[in-house]
């Protein structure tokens, strides 16, 4: 199989219930956006630069707002902190501006407005999400997550040191406004890290023993067009057309795994994250090119047809173009250039096997399996 254009549809997604408005400098229909839901006041959640980089206190003038600027990969903390600044303030809408953090950010404070509690417990599903949140708008300012058009958001929990998805249909933003132009000023590395969180979902949406007829054109699109354009976005950032490309990826990712979730890479890539400070898209991508190897015994087919969407006549040369492509934008390709050793590897092993994540893997992983890619990749 292979992709289908999908793009031309992009703002009118069949796939989410969020409405997508797409296209280069489209922030400024903020403005109309914003007056449908005739907000009194507006928290605006953030990244340390965002706001002053993309200009959007411009657009927000006619309004009252506070602003939550948050660090990357947000904590149960980041998210008590917001609820106590949405609780003092008492804003009607919540708009996210920056990656794939920001966003999850406000994803996770919209929807527990509504449905109060323990941040944990939610996480855990200890406590069931039963109501709608606050309305909520994603802006993303990166091309990776896909955040914006799916229901989950990924949340540490510093205590128990693990990254916790909370996932629930009342999760989707009501609106995206997805617009390239706001990833021009990402510096390489950046672009590098979030375009291969994007290239990752979709090889495992494609993968996944979830992936259906709707999941699958999205995700052979996210694969085309992230193959494609990834290293020439990281060579020619100013570069538009490259720019909303990966832009149109990481928006398409998104589609596909909201119909199948992540599987193996995702489940092994948050004890990285989370217990040696790797961020999320360079976490995928070590394992990436071993896993999908793996998964050549489970689903031959179907890594076979991501490989010719990669340019290989077979997985071998799949398997090398992926890792030539890692190597090619600057990536470390070795747990050890991170600082990771050894006998880091065992606590790797035991907290990456996520069953919402792992359980999707067409083949089964097991310890020893996992240790022994670890290993070659150490």
């Amino acid at each position: 199989m292979f992709p289908v254009d999908v793009v031309n549809g992009i703002n009118n997604f069949e796939t989410t219930p969020t409405e997508v408005i797409f296209g280069v400098n489209c922030l400024k229909e903020i403005k109309n956006v914003i007056k449908k839901f005739n907000p009194k006041k507006i928290l605006l959640i953030s990244g340390q630069k965002t706001v002053k980089r993309t200009g959007i206190s411009d657009y927000l003038r006619d309004y009252e707002t506070v602003i939550y600027k948050i660090k990357p990969s947000p904590t149960i903390q980041t998210i008590k902190d917001g609820l106590g600044l949405l609780n003092k303030n008492n804003p009607d809408l919540i708009i996210s501006i920056g990656g794939g953090s920001a966003i999850d950010t406000g994803k996770t404070i919209a929807i527990l407005s509504k449905n109060p509690g323990s941040v944990r417990n939610f996480l855990l599903k200890e406590v069931l999400i039963k109501n709608n949140g606050l309305p909520f708008i994603a802006i993303p300012t990166t091309a990776g997550t896909g955040s914006e058009v799916t229901p989950y958001a990924s949340i540490i929990d510093e205590k128990n040191k693990q990254k916790i998805s909370l996932a629930h249909r009342h999760i989707y933003p009501d609106v995206a406004i997805v617009d390239p132009s706001l990833t021009l000023t990402l510096p390489r590395r950046i672009t590098a890290i979030t375009g291969m969180d994007a290239l990752t979902q979709g090889m495992e949406s494609y993968w996944s023993v979830n992936a259906n007829s709707k999941s699958d054109p999205y995700a052979l699109t996210t694969v085309k067009l992230a193959f494609e354009n990834l290293r020439e976005a990281c060579n020619h950032p100013e570069n538009i057309e490259f720019r909303k490309n990966m832009t149109k990826a990481s928006l398409l990712s998104g589609a596909a795994i909201s119909h199948t979730e992540t599987t193996i890479v995702h489940s092994v890539s948050y004890p990285i994250t989370v217990y040696f400070n790797v961020p999320h898209g360079l976490a995928c991508s070590l394992t990436l090119p071993y896993f999908m190897e793996y998964n050549s015994e489970g689903v031959p087919e179907r890594i076979l047809d991501i490989s010719k969407i990669m340019g290989a006549e077979n997985i071998s040369g799949g398997v090398r173009r992926l890792k030539k492509l890692i190597s090619d934008i600057g990536l470390e390709t070795k747990l050890s250039q991170l600082g990771i050793k050894k006998e880091d590897i065992e606590i790797i092993i035991k907290k990456g096997f996520r069953p919402d994540r792992a359980g999707n893997n067409p083949r089964k992983v097991t310890k020893g399996d996992l240790r022994e890619i670890l290993t070659k990749i150490l």
